[in-house]
């Protein structure tokens, strides 16, 4: 019985901590959170409009390109939550 414990908890361990992400302010949570789904569609929005910086040819240089790219995320992201 000892052994299967022990089994039991070397093969489920892995999984559950696959499954959680740390974070220096919050601590453990699981991966699907809110807050974690929120950041992967930031990140989204900024590379395809990073890649769309570029393309239009705005600059040449990608890091210039990707922090405007943050600066109008973080503008359509403030202008959309505070209107009505």
């Amino acid at each position: 019985m000892n052994k299967l414990n022990l089994f039991l908890f070397a093969c489920l361990f892995p999984l559950i901590l696959c499954s959680c992400s740390y974070s220096s302010s919050r601590g453990w949570s699981f991966s699907d959170s809110d807050e974690v789904r929120e950041e992967k569609a930031r990140r989204r929005a900024v590379d395809r409009k990073t890649d769309r910086i570029l393309e239009v040819g705005r600059t040449k240089d990608r890091a210039e390109a990707r922090r405007q790219a943050k600066g109008e995320v973080f503008e359509e992201n403030f202008f959309r939550s505070t209107r009505p």
